[in-house]
């Protein structure tokens, strides 16, 4: 009957621990710490399957063999409580941070015992035999507080870190904790091996039930608590006086990395991140919420240095990245929301958290640090509005085109114009572009806006014959994550044919930040449009790091001086010589050259005498709708 019985355990352990390498295929140190406890607890049945047999004459009975069997029993009841604890630490994700000597104390008292137990035999100091019956030893106090070590110092662990974690995840630990306590205290109280033996598979299928909860709520990429788990915690847990701080962490390349890389090579780099961010911040709190994006939340009683923090991940993202093979540099923006600093941070964080993942991004440094909450509620309010309204004005078309004269010099007419959008929202009134732009650059809406612009554009240079006008072509900004687009000149293909217009007719704009992301990629983009027909502009040139020699590897027509350097040019002489030879310079090399922000008559007067081929500002006219437009250039033709 105890065989039967013994097999029948053994068989649910075995079916458990089968369970545990097919149901998910994770390398989580818990796994592998439930796993090496459910391996100690096969070898435990499978020891005391052997014993019984040996006990109810099955087996040969052998002094030797009964000591060998009492051996490996009392090392497996350690190796059980002692794993137990290291399944415990690594569930909490603590254990891997350790350092090595710390890792090795944990184990220390169970080597101690196991030591002393495999001594026993010539000791007598756990256990002993005598006249073929086995006894405890003088010590064998010291096995049941190794044990009782294990249990309770894990539970108390357990149980003090379990409000730092999502709420059920901390119910599974608790419920952990509470049945190997009580496995070790119902072994103590009533000294039966085979309630020990039951209750042992009772925790092992407990522990795999919590398993199975706590994988519900980790990233099975990264091994981070997941944003289910995150929701829930903010949702009930953020309001808590424990909560000290929470860092928004974002690969600002993630973007461009999904739209052009494969992923698995981004999930690797995902990874990496991950581990750099747990070992860094050696908290439980670690989320990955998707999209690029991890969430760190400190609490109070966290030991955590912020500066050391930051300083190892600007060393890391220093150094490069593998991507498909080729060395890449990343760059990752960092929110600061302190939760102790204003009680209307606490109770308003969603909209301060939201209004930091969205925020645009102002450095090229590879950490970009902002603290998120120095916005005041007004400004959450403000950008959530015109987040609303960009939505409004895609589903019921409120944006509409201007465009902005550009004139050649040497005539005096208009040879060109900027398309420029604009936004009028029935609830905000007029929205500036320099604030729904960068907010439809971080939100992802920025391909619909210039989708939008290029088939307007295209509609209105079809719709009017404006080479009889004079009007040689139109000029459309492209943004970053246009000029990464490999379906960028499918697109414009499409749209060509949809209004049977030249290519010749478009004038593709790119910003000079553009060039500071995939050069390589940018240049094939480039490349490839310019054999469709297109020609291409260099935008703000002066505003970034500008690279003479870079900007001429891409097969740029135009380029567009930014109106600081045409404005400083009046302040100061050496910003003079500098426009002046700037223009003298891409005149060398080929290049037109379009100044922009020409505000007076002085202006216009003096980049006539520098010879500069176009020039662009409200001294001629403000954007202007369609309409207006070719008023205005119908009456340009009758003076020039």
């Amino acid at each position: 009957m105890r065989i039967g019985y013994v097999l029948l355990i053994l068989s649910i352990l075995l079916v458990c621990l089968w369970f545990t390498y097919v149901s998910v295929q994770s390398k989580e140190y818990y796994r592998r710490a439930f796993r090496m406890l459910m391996w100690a607890g096969v070898i435990m049945y499978v020891n005391h399957l052997y014993g019984i047999s040996m006990e109810e004459g099955l087996l040969p009975y052998n002094q030797g063999m009964i000591i060998a069997e009492r051996i490996i029993h009392y090392i497996m009841t350690v190796s059980v409580y002692s794993l137990y604890a290291y399944f415990m630490l690594c569930l909490l994700n603590q254990f891997h941070y350790y350092p090595m000597w710390k890792k090795i104390l944990l184990f220390v008292p169970a080597i101690i015992m196991d030591i002393m137990i495999v001594a026993s035999p010539f000791t007598h100091l756990i256990f002993y035999m005598q006249d073929g019956i086995i006894y405890r030893g003088s010590f064998f106090w010291l096995l049941m507080l190794v044990r009782a070590f294990y249990a309770i110092g894990a539970t108390i662990r357990g149980i003090m870190k379990r409000r730092f974690l999502p709420k059920i995840f901390g119910q599974c630990v608790v419920l952990v904790a509470s049945f190997a306590v009580l496995q070790a205290v119902a072994f103590i109280v009533l000294q039966d091996e085979t309630l020990y033996y039951s209750m042992l598979i009772v925790n092992i299928v407990v522990f795999l039930l919590a398993l199975t909860v706590v994988e519900f709520y980790k990233d099975s990429y990264t091994g981070l608590l997941n944003r289910k788990a995150y929701e829930q915690y903010v949702s009930k847990e953020i309001y808590n006086q424990n909560n000290k701080m929470v860092y928004l962490i974002k690969l600002k390349n993630y973007t461009y990395l999904k739209e052009n890389c494969h992923e698995v090579a981004i999930v690797e780099i995902i990874r990496e991140l991950a581990e750099r961010i747990k070992e860094y911040s050696m908290l439980t709190s670690v989320y990955y919420i998707g999209m690029g994006r991890f969430v760190v939340i400190v609490h109070t009683k966290d030991k955590f240095s912020e500066q050391d923090f930051f300083d190892k991940l600007r060393n890391r993202m220093d150094d490069t990245f593998l991507l498909n093979g080729a060395a890449v540099h990343l760059q990752l923006f960092v929110a600061v929301i302190n939760l102790d600093c204003d009680k209307n941070v606490r109770l308003n964080y969603k909209r301060y958290f939201t209004a930091c993942d969205d925020m645009r991004y102002n450095s090229n440094e590879p950490v970009e640090v902002i603290q998120g909450d120095s916005f005041g509620i007004d400004q959450l309010q403000r950008y959530r509005s015109v987040e609303e309204a960009i939505e409004r004005a895609l589903v019921e078309k409120e944006f509409s085109m201007f465009y902005q004269p550009i004139i050649e010099t040497a005539t005096g007419r208009i040879i060109s114009a900027e398309a420029l959008i604009r936004l009028h929202d029935r609830v905000l009134g007029f929205v500036s572009p320099e604030e729904f732009i960068p907010i439809s650059e971080n939100n992802g809406k920025i391909l619909e806006i210039s989708e939008y612009v290029i088939d307007e554009v295209f509609h209105f240079i079809s719709d009017h014959d404006l080479e009889k006008l004079g009007v040689e072509f139109i000029e459309i900004n492209l943004s970053v994550m246009q000029c990464m687009d490999k379906k960028l000149s499918d697109k414009l293909v499409f749209y060509l044919n949809k209004y049977n217009i030249d290519p010749t007719h478009i004038n593709l704009e790119i910003t000079e930040t553009a060039t500071n992301y995939d050069e390589q990629r940018l240049s094939e983009q480039l490349h490839r449009l310019k054999n469709l027909g297109f020609t291409f502009s260099l935008d703000d040139y002066g505003t970034g790091y500008s690279n003479l020699v870079r900007v001429l590897e891409y097969p740029v027509d135009v380029i567009k001086l930014d109106k600081s350097i045409v404005w400083s040019a009046f302040q100061n002489r050496d910003s003079f010589v500098t426009l002046k030879n700037l223009i003298s310079m891409f005149h060398d090399v080929h290049r037109k050259i379009v100044a922009e922000g020409i505000e007076s008559e002085e202006q216009m007067n003096m980049l006539k005498k520098l010879e500069c081929d176009y020039l662009q500002g409200y001294f001629y006219s403000k954007p202007i709708d369609k309409d207006a437009f070719i008023s205005y250039v119908q009456h340009n033709q009758k003076y020039n």
